[in-house]
């Protein structure tokens, strides 16, 4: 012990060292600052023998942690403090060098070394001692036989890493830093300001505080501000949040159905306050959140923190991560003796493999013959499609000579993971029985198609595939990487099942806002030497602007008033920008997805605006997403020749000779002869309750 410059012996020289607080940097404990909400409550209290107290202190310095170093003064009974690092122990003294360094060459006669102290979670260990000797750099001291732990029922408070806060009143901004926090209250450190300064501040008032990491935002609130301490240079305020429970998103009648699985999941992150690994064990799980017990004593979680990366662990074979938040903070009324807090938590966004993968499993758990996204046997498939009569003869004809760039197509989508294609499988003692598919084809929509079931039960599996569907978007639609915000889909009216229950739902919520149904005629094109390759004077066939989709939207409303046009993503937009993020997701499967918008006018009068859909033959299998949309918007003048013009000059983008043409409106086209008519069914995720409601009306 090379660095002490001073013994203090004998029983009188022990308590002869003080410290002057004007020369040394230390702080003064005011016992209030660490009051709890409520008082305290002594759990038990414990003696902890020398030994244990060496192993403690032999693992703080491991850890690179403090402890704390208690002074008194003897004439007002003042308490000082300041934090050391405990040095290796072998159990008769301890030596401890200062935190930070400390100006003690003036000490005096008013204060005496009283006791140090070990902060482990809620427990306290008092170690009296005796001390042996000071310097500068540090202190020895004499380890007694015995110490006290005490603990008691207060919310552990942790310290964390300097967190930027901004403390919004009535208009004014504070800035600050997060010191400690609970459960239960934010102690914050108010910076010095001219601008803002400390007077303005309302302690009767609410404030709002927002503590950020780095540029992101992982916690906002209202608090009441439950007390303001001051010392020199610093001031601190006591925060309590004002609720225990956010409405992240607006409430909704039908929910996910959360499941209580065995072995139960547990949730692994690093706290955003103290970047410290928390793991909870999972009480119920759906695939838009889950619930988590905590301990009362420890939690960690609040209502309204954002949690960037959690993972959700399946009994360490599966790892599903998320970004998170906490919902609510509920106390376990049935357990009194132990309390423990169930808090909810909702996921804000995952990556769609993963969600795929948790929903794949909820699902398995909740019904063995459902299955998403999982192996399938190909030619069973196929055979499947034949034998439910989904493939019939003409559709079978139009796809025929195709067929193996078809299964070529089919089989990326199916045996590989994606994001652009989920399919839904009833599946009993190894035999397929019903299909659904999904397919995102616009920005924000995916087109459901292929609904199919064997005869023989083919209500009842296609009812349980609906259901499984809409649980799936409902679990889905709130991410945003699922891009889900519109579900469409087309059918014949002639489909009695698909009639009964897409019509059916729109029929009963009668509210073109949440869902729509709008009637295209179907046609295919054919080469035909009859057909113009140069318009007449006046006609001119350019690329669509935003005032054009302007015009169409004004047409729409007046003649649908549905959803159509943002389900396929027709809305006007002033800098009509090139989108290619779907069109990558579609090349990473070595699959083709364009788009192209044109407009055809006559003398600058918007006659029509056609969609062209490029994509693998037969995604679709009535190849509804290989074809040209014709939105009919003034029909005057609009000869059929005219309007078959623009789809001769679009034919030389399309790799097959003739691809469907859908027309709308059906009233717009009535001299013109189509081969059937098509219903797109629109409905809007937002309205989700109405979905159920009537759905289960419907079954």
């Amino acid at each position: 012990m090379d660095y002490i410059e001073e013994e203090i012996t004998g029983p009188e020289d022990q308590n002869s060292a003080e410290i002057n607080p004007a020369k040394a940097d230390l702080r003064i404990i005011d016992t209030d600052l660490d009051a709890p909400l409520s008082p305290p409550k002594v759990k038990q209290q414990k003696t902890i023998r020398k030994k244990k107290l060496v192993d403690k202190l032999n693992s703080l310095n491991f850890s690179r942690q403090s402890i704390q170093l208690y002074f008194k003064n003897r004439k007002d009974g003042r308490i000082i403090a300041f934090k050391a690092h405990p040095q290796l122990c072998f159990g008769k003294n301890l030596v401890c060098l200062w935190e930070e360094p400390l100006n003690v060459s003036q000490v005096q006669h008013r204060y005496v070394y009283q006791h140090l102290l070990i902060n482990e979670e809620q427990a306290v260990i008092t170690v009296n001692g005796s001390l042996r000797a000071l310097s500068k750099k540090g202190l020895c001291l004499r380890l007694p036989e015995k110490s006290l732990q005490s603990s008691s029922r207060k919310a552990r408070r942790f310290f964390c890493e300097a967190l930027s806060v901004c403390l919004i009143q009535n208009g004014v901004l504070f800035s600050g830093h997060l010191v400690d926090f609970s459960a239960q209250a934010f102690r914050v450190a108010i910076h010095a300001s001219e601008m803002e300064p400390h007077q303005w501040l309302n302690l009767q008032d609410r404030i709002n505080i927002l503590i950020l990491k780095g540029n992101d935002t992982i916690y906002s609130g209202e608090c009441r501000i439950f007390k303001k301490e001051q010392s020199p240079g610093k001031k601190h305020l006591i925060l309590e949040p004002l609720t225990e429970n956010i409405q992240r998103f607006c409430p909704k009648q039908y929910r996910s159905k959360r499941q209580e699985l065995s072995p139960a999941p547990d949730i692994v992150f690093y706290h955003p306050f103290t970047d410290k690994l928390v793991t909870l064990k999972v009480l119920n799980i759906s695939g838009f959140g889950l619930s988590v017990e905590d301990d009362e004593d420890n939690s960690v979680l609040i209502p309204g923190m954002i949690i960037p990366e959690l993972a959700i662990n399946m009994a360490n074979t599966s790892r599903f991560r998320c970004k998170a938040q906490v919902i609510y903070r509920n106390r376990d009324g049935n357990k009194v003796d132990e309390p423990n807090i169930q808090c909810g938590i909702a996921i804000l966004d995952m990556d769609c493999e993963d969600h795929m993968r948790l929903l794949s499993l909820l699902h398995q758990a909740e019904n063995k013959h459902l299955y998403i996204c999982s192996e399938v046997d190909q030619d069973q498939l196929w055979r499947f499609f034949f034998e439910s009569g989904f493939l019939y003869p003409r559709k079978y004809q139009f796809i025929k000579n195709q067929r193996d760039t078809i299964k070529k197509s089919y089989a990326s989508l199916y045996t590989t993971n994606s994001n652009i294609s989920r399919y839904f499988i009833w599946q009993q003692k190894g035999v397929i029985q019903g299909h659904l598919s999904m397919l995102r084809f616009y920005e924000n929509t995916w087109l459901i198609h292929h609904l199919a079931a064997l005869p023989s039960s083919k209500r009842r599996i296609g009812v349980e595939i609906l259901k499984q569907i809409g649980s799936f978007t409902y679990d889905s639609h709130r991410l945003f990487s699922s891009h889900m915000d519109y579900l469409i889909c087309y059918f014949r009216p002639e489909n009695r099942f698909s009639n009964h229950f897409f019509a059916g739902i729109c029929r009963h919520i009668q509210n073109p806002n949440a869902c729509s149904i709008d009637s295209f005629a179907y046609l295919h094109y054919r080469p035909h030497k009859r057909w113009i390759k140069s318009f007449p004077e006046g006609w001119r066939f350019i690329k669509s602007t935003a005032a054009d989709l302007e015009e169409l939207r004004s047409f729409y409303e007046q003649h649908s008033g549905g959803s159509m046009l943002e389900a396929l993503d027709l809305m006007p937009d002033e800098e009509m920008p090139v989108r290619h993020t779907l069109a990558n997701e579609y090349r990473k499967q070595n699959m083709k997805r364009e788009r192209r918008l044109y407009s055809l006018k006559h003398n600058e009068i918007l006659k029509a605006v056609f969609m062209a859909n490029i994509s693998d033959f037969a995604i679709n299998l009535s190849d509804l997403t290989n074809s040209v949309s014709v939105f009919v918007i003034d029909p005057e003048d609009l000869a059929p020749e005219i309007l078959y013009a623009p789809i001769h000059q679009l034919a030389d983008r399309y790799e097959q000779k003739t691809f469907p043409i859908l027309i709308f409106p059906l009233a717009c086209i009535e001299a013109l002869s189509y081969e059937r008519t098509y219903n797109l069914w629109v409905l809007n995720m937002e309205y989700t309750d109405d979905y159920f409601t009537h759905f289960h009306q419907l079954i």
